[in-house]
């Protein structure tokens, strides 16, 4: 049975299609969803777990292109595959600067068309880990007291425990409780490692306030 986390859609209006591409994929424990059209996949449901779109560049409405051009201007970071019975250099070009993940043209070899998928779908699982770890981090750094939210700016300005203290009118000790609180709640190692993690993880308005305040 294919893994129901990886799956891939598969947009085409022929059906021998969508049923050879579903076959193929699941040989690599890759489900399916079949769309007759780029319209009928625009009006699915959104799934969960790492995915990417395989679309046909001929179809009736929308054409792959066309598609492309919709999820680029949406913001959407799915990676799509685009497959045309009428390739051309131009077409290529244009789904690339479209940001295409890769271009087949029919009839395409089915082991290079496997390998693609599998690449597009390692790149969103990757994705979707990095905004796993962005979402933990900052369900902890929101576990602070208003305290500790101060001494955790300044530490990332690189303040040292007693100017700390100085600069919110508190004990060096009880700076010091509150920098350890801090380490502790954000499972950060050390300085340099909290810097790092708030830099891959915060987003830019975030870290923009934190120099703000």
């Amino acid at each position: 049975m294919p893994n129901l986390k990886r799956r891939a859609h598969v947009i085409d209006d022929e059906p021998e299609i969508r049923e050879g591409l579903a076959l193929l994929l699941s040989t690599a424990q890759i489900a399916t969803t079949g769309h007759a059209s780029a319209e009928a996949y625009l009006a699915s449901p959104a799934g969960s777990g790492p995915s990417c779109l395989i679309v046909d560049n001929r179809l009736p409405g929308l054409s792959g292109l066309q598609l492309l051009k919709r999820l680029k201007d949406e913001g959407s970071a799915l990676p799509v595959i685009l497959i045309t019975g009428h390739g051309d250099v131009p077409t290529a070009v244009a789904a690339m600067k479209l940001g295409a993940f890769h271009f087949f043209e029919k009839p395409f070899d089915g082991e290079s068309l496997l390998t693609a998928v599998e690449e597009a779908l390692t790149k969103t699982e990757d994705a979707q880990d990095e905004i796993a770890l962005a979402e933990a981090f900052r369900a902890r750094r929101d576990t602070l007291s208003h305290r500790e939210s101060e001494v955790f700016d300044l530490l990332l300005e690189g303040l040292p425990t007693k100017s700390i203290a100085e600069r919110l009118a508190i004990t060096a000790r009880t700076a010091e409780h509150h920098r350890a609180a801090v380490m502790r709640k954000l499972e950060a190692k050390s300085i340099s490692h909290l810097m790092r993690m708030t830099l891959r993880h915060q987003q830019p308005s975030e870290t923009n306030q934190s120099k703000i305040r």
